[in-house]
């Protein structure tokens, strides 16, 4: 459980400087990438933990992120993973909003993980699958789109909060959370 959230939040909100100082403006090199998964994945761990917690409202809780998914053409396995251009049809790119919850579980549970580069060696974004959906699809997100809905998180302080007692699970459910303001990712 975390009791206080606001140094999860600034921790997050540091490495989306780092995003900016770094990923998205430096050529990337081996120890770069793996440094950039590792911060990724810390990133939607902290995410995932304080949704958790219940220490985000609920309309950045309900954030929808626009992703690109490509579909499986090939078995996806342990020796074969790397190589995305024979297993989904990355010639054939569907748009896609999905739940930040299914982004961070994916990402957290990644089968698959490459960073995408432009011409000049820098990160614009990455692919990724989860063990559960390998088989199925693909996605891709540009890693601008991730880093301003890390913004949104580290940002989101909720002020206002409704709590309802719950019979079955014999605890109290969070019903309504709401923050000093209303956002999304545009």
């Amino acid at each position: 459980m975390i009791w206080e959230s606001s140094y999860w939040k600034e921790d997050l909100l540091k490495l989306s400087d780092k995003i900016n100082k770094v990923y998205l403006s430096t050529a990337y090199d081996d120890d770069m990438l793996v440094e950039f998964e590792k911060d990724i994945m810390i990133v939607m761990y902290s995410v995932r933990k304080l949704v958790e917690a219940k220490k985000l409202s609920a309309n950045t809780e309900q954030i929808q992120l626009q992703v690109k998914s490509f579909r499986n053409r090939k078995n996806v396995t342990r020796l074969n993973w790397h190589r995305i251009q024979e297993l989904y049809d990355l010639d054939l790119t569907s748009n896609e909003s999905i739940k930040a919850s299914y982004l961070y579980n994916q990402i957290i549970h990644s089968y698959i993980f490459l960073v995408s580069l432009n011409e000049e060696g820098i990160v614009e974004g990455f692919y990724f699958t989860s063990d559960r959906t390998r088989n199925q699809k693909l996605f891709y997100i540009a890693l601008r789109q991730l880093d301003r809905y890390i913004n949104i998180v580290g940002n989101d302080n909720p002020v206002e909060e409704r709590y309802e007692y719950n019979k079955i699970i014999e605890d109290y459910i969070n019903v309504a959370s709401t923050s000093k303001r209303d956002h999304g990712i545009g």
